[in-house]
C-alpha cells in the first residue's frame, strides 16, 4: 500500500512535527506500506529532524520536496499513480500544482482516496466530521475526513512508543514554558513560585530573583518529547507540544494561537470541558484560571506592550499572576487529575492505528 502525506510549514514547527510524528509511526505499524511525505520547507523541517533532505528516506518514511515539480511530477504519476492512492492532505494544506494535474488532467485509471487531515480540537465538530465524506472535481478523486479528537467519536491523538505510558511524576523537575507571549526555557525548580510577584525583566520573560529561565537549543523531535517527559510542569502553545501534554500526565496550561475575535478562547474551553470531569471542583479551578490568563490577559498585554514605546509597559506579560503562580505551586496535588485524563486518552487509541483500520477498510470496499 502507498500512503502519501502532504505537509505546508505555516506555524513555526507545529504542522511539520505532527506530520513528521505521523509519517513515522504509520511506518511503524504498518512497515510493509511505502511512506511518502511530501514538505514545503526542508529549512524548518530539518530543526525538528537534522538528517531531513529532499529525496532521502529517513527512518523507512521516503521524503519529497513539494516544489520540486519536475522530480515529484515524475515519480508520483509513475504506474498509474500507484503513490497517490492514498493521500494525506494535513491541516488544509492543499496539493501541490503537479499533483492536481497527475490527478485532474492526466485521468489515472485508479481510484485516489485523499483523507482530510484537521487540526486537533476538542469543540464538538471534531465528532460531527469525522469520517464525513465530501466531493471533488473528478469521481475517481474520493475525499472523507478524518479527525484528531479527544473521544471515542474521533481518531484519537498520535500515541507513538514513548508516549504508550505516562513517564514517572517527576516532583523535582523544572517547568518548560514554551508560549508565543512569555518566551521559551526552563525554570529550574526551586519549590515555591512566590517569587514571581514583584518580577523583574529577564529576557522575554519576567522572573524574580532567584529563578532563572534557562534557554531551549533546538531540538530534534525526540530529545523534545525526552525533555518533556522530565518536567513537573508544562507552559506550552501550539497542536504538536498540547497533545504531548495531554498524554504525559503533567499539570500543564495550554496557549491557544490567538486568532480574531477571540476564537482561540472557544478552543481553550473546549479543551478545558473535555478535562474537566477528571477533576475536582477546587483543582479544576485552579487550572482553569491559570488557562484563562495566559490566552486572554496575556495576549492583551502583549498587544499592549507592542503598540506602545512607554519603558514602564514593557514586561507587562510576565508570569506574575496569582493564577498562574497558584497552578505552579499546586502543581503536584493536579497530577492525579490529569493522569486520569491522560488515561481515558489512551483508552481512545492511536489515531494512526485508527487511521490504517480505516484505510485498510477502504481499500477492501
Amino acid at each position: 500500500m502507498h500512503i502519501t502525506v502532504l505537509c505546508k510549514v505555516v506555524d513555526n514547527y507545529g504542522d511539520i512535527g505532527v506530520c513528521w510524528r505521523m509519517s513515522r509511526r504509520l511506518k511503524k505499524i504498518a512497515p510493509q506500506n511505502t511512506i511518502s511525505l511530501v514538505v514545503d520547507d526542508f529549512e524548518t523541517f530539518s530543526v525538528i529532524a537534522s538528517e531531513a533532505k529532499q529525496s532521502k528516506v529517513l527512518e523507512g518514511v521516503e521524503l519529497f520536496d513539494w516544489n520540486n515539480e519536475t522530480l515529484c511530477h515524475d515519480i508520483f504519476a509513475a504506474n498509474d499513480g500507484e503513490r497517490l492512492s492514498f493521500i494525506l492532505e494535513c491541516f488544509q494544506c492543499g496539493r501541490p500544482d503537479w499533483m492536481e494535474k497527475i490527478l485532474f488532467e492526466e485521468k489515472l485509471e485508479r481510484t485516489v482516496q485523499i483523507i482530510m487531515i484537521d487540526y486537533l480540537t476538542a469543540e464538538k465538530y471534531a465528532e460531527d466530521f469525522h469520517c464525513l465524506k465530501s466531493l471533488t472535481r473528478s469521481a475517481k478523486v474520493q475525499k472523507v475526513n478524518f479527525m484528531p479528537g479527544f473521544t471515542g467519536a474521533t481518531g484519537g491523538l498520535i500515541i507513538d512508543d514513548e508516549w504508550e505510558s505516562m513517564p514517572p511524576y517527576n516532583e523535582a523537575g523544572p517547568v518548560l514554558v514554551f508560549t508565543y507571549t512569555m518566551g521559551t526555557g526552563l525554570i529550574e525548580n526551586t519549590g515555591s513560585f512566590d517569587k514571581l510577584r514583584n518580577p523583574e525583566q529577564m529576557g522575554s520573560l519576567s522572573l524574580s530573583k532567584g529563578l532563572q529561565l534557562k534557554p531551549l537549543p533546538y531540538m530534534n523531535q525526540p530529545d523534545w518529547d525526552k525533555m518533556m517527559r522530565q518536567c513537573s510542569a508544562l507552559i506550552i502553545r501550539g497542536e504538536e507540544s498540547m497533545s504531548r501534554a495531554c498524554l504525559s500526565g503533567i499539570p500543564f496550561i495550554w496557549q491557544a494561537y490567538p486568532q480574531t475575535e477571540e476564537y482561540h478562547l472557544v478552543k481553550v474551553k473546549a479543551l478545558l470541558e473535555r478535562m474537566k470531569p477528571h477533576f475536582d471542583k477546587e483543582a479544576f479551578d485552579i487550572v482553569e484560571k491559570a488557562w484563562l490568563f495566559v490566552n486572554l490577559d496575556c495576549h492583551a498585554l502583549r498587544a499592549r506592550n507592542d503598540a506602545s514605546n512607554n519603558p514602564s509597559l514593557r514586561g507587562a506579560n510576565a508570569v506574575s499572576d496569582v493564577a498562574i503562580q497558584n497552578f505552579l505551586n499546586a502543581r503536584h496535588a493536579l497530577v492525579p487529575y490529569f493522569q486520569s485524563f491522560s488515561q481515558s486518552l489512551q483508552k481512545n487509541g492511536d489515531l494512526c492505528t485508527n487511521l490504517m483500520t480505516f484505510i485498510n477498510k477502504i481499500a477492501i470496499i
